[in-house]
């Protein structure tokens, strides 16, 4: 009797446990498995149109117009409580970190017109990803933005002088008006606050014409081991510009006073004067140029935290509007399997446990030629970090090289993008810029 009393347990629990596999399969897309449930010991505060706060119902947050803001809510007595919640952007929940009792105080904010853009978009975009980077992101930014990941993701915007007439018509985007989105990022503005705003890279590489410059510092070959062009136009090479000059036998790696700099923002000629209006879109930021003193950089989280840290070199930040990309652009546009690894690393041939080049080839920001990034090492003078036309990241560059340079800049608050109608960010159908 024991025995069979014994089997009907055992089979009354694999019931229940196909019957819970059911109720979460088939879950609604805005009910996460571990999200916050409503009750007595929950506030839910939400922004007013006029910028303050009420109190209002609890599925208020699942309709898509907020976002959390964890920084100003607080949970069982703590403040910005991120040991205990986080915010799902593709779910639009509030995920629980440990089954637990808890009392809170949620502060949503309208989400913007940008930030409800890429909330539509996340999850898989051409042969690559659209991701939201919050903690439960393994080895991600877990900074709430949203990033571009993996071979060659549709994230093409259309930008520039002569984009005013682009409708979305196939081939209709000039060249040289393509830009890539890295992602929806926070930044410091000019006025010290930390906003999201949208970071974008320039496709095609930047010419003598585009940095106002007579003639290049030199020409930059694509790897003959690298064959895959389908990121880019250019078959054979690129003009190539120093990060700085070499004064009388001295280096400096001082990004604010650097020529590269200069040709992207002050020259008379420069990369921001050609944009013959269209500058007016773009942010003035804070960009981080402390550099870094790991010669051998680390995985792009560890990377991503150390360019934030004003503690690296003389000067740690300076106000532009042009910059380059930063090694942990690089690193998160790898896929995510990627990101457990020293960007480094990024070539595989250090590791008999990489196989198949995954981290460069999976990444769209590599094209198989060296390339500036804005970080220099802090702890020397001559060198400024470059991604490597076999695919890794190094410090091991004198300044005087002449690489290849995509100018980088952040979208002001204002601009949106639209899609639709054809329009899907792919290089023949762009996004447009509004």
């Amino acid at each position: 009797m024991k025995k069979k009393i014994g089997i009907i347990s055992t089979l009354i629990v694999m019931i229940l446990v196909v019957i819970l596999a059911i109720l979460i399969t088939n879950k609604k897309e805005n009910e996460p498995l571990n999200f916050i449930t409503n009750g007595s010991n929950i506030a839910y505060m939400y922004e007013k149109e006029d910028g303050g706060y009420e109190q209002g119902t609890s599925n208020a947050w699942s309709t898509g117009e907020y976002v959390l803001d964890i920084e100003d809510s607080s949970c069982n007595g703590e403040d910005d409580p991120v040991d205990l919640i986080d915010w799902d952007a593709k779910s639009n929940g509030v995920l629980l970190k440990a089954n637990t009792n808890i009392s809170c105080t949620l502060y949503f904010d309208r989400m913007t017109a940008q930030e409800k853009f890429f909330e539509k978009l996340l999850g898989p975009s051409g042969d690559g990803e659209l991701l939201y980077h919050n903690s439960f992101l393994t080895d991600g930014a877990n900074d709430h933005g949203y990033r571009y990941s993996g071979d060659d993701p549709n994230n093409f915007i259309c930008f520039g002088p002569g984009s005013e007439s682009y409708t979305g018509s196939s081939g209709q985007c000039p060249d040289e008006n393509l830009y890539r989105i890295i992602g929806y990022i926070p930044v410091q503005l000019e006025n010290g606050k930390i906003e999201f705003r949208i970071k974008v890279i320039k496709s095609e590489y930047a010419t003598k014409e585009d940095l106002g410059k007579d003639k290049a510092d030199g020409t930059v070959n694509f790897n003959s081991d690298y064959k895959d062009f389908k990121r880019v136009k250019a078959e054979n090479s690129i003009d190539g510009f120093h990060w700085n000059d070499v004064i009388d036998g001295d280096y400096d790696n001082t990004w604010g006073s650097s020529t590269l700099y200069q040709a992207l923002n002050s020259n008379d000629k420069s990369f921001l004067k050609n944009l013959n209006g269209w500058e007016s879109k773009i942010e003035k930021v804070q960009w981080n140029v402390g550099g870094n003193p790991n010669d051998e950089l680390p995985k792009a989280k560890t990377v991503y935290d150390e360019e934030w840290n004003e503690s690296y070199g003389a000067q740690t930040k300076v106000s532009a509007k042009i910059g380059l990309m930063y090694p942990s652009d690089y690193g998160f546009a790898s896929e995510p399997k990627s990101w457990e690894y020293r960007l480094y690393m990024y070539d595989d041939s250090k590791d008999d446990e990489i196989e198949n080049n995954q981290n460069r080839e999976n990444n769209w920001l590599f094209n198989g030629v060296y390339e500036w990034t804005i970080s220099h090492y802090s702890d020397d003078t001559d060198d400024a970090f470059s991604v490597d036309n076999r695919g890794f990241v190094y410090d091991g560059d004198y300044v005087d090289n002449a690489y290849g340079v995509r100018p980088v800049f952040y979208l002001n608050s204002s601009v949106t993008l639209s899609g639709g109608n054809g329009i899907d960010g792919s290089v023949n159908n762009p996004y447009k810029v509004n």
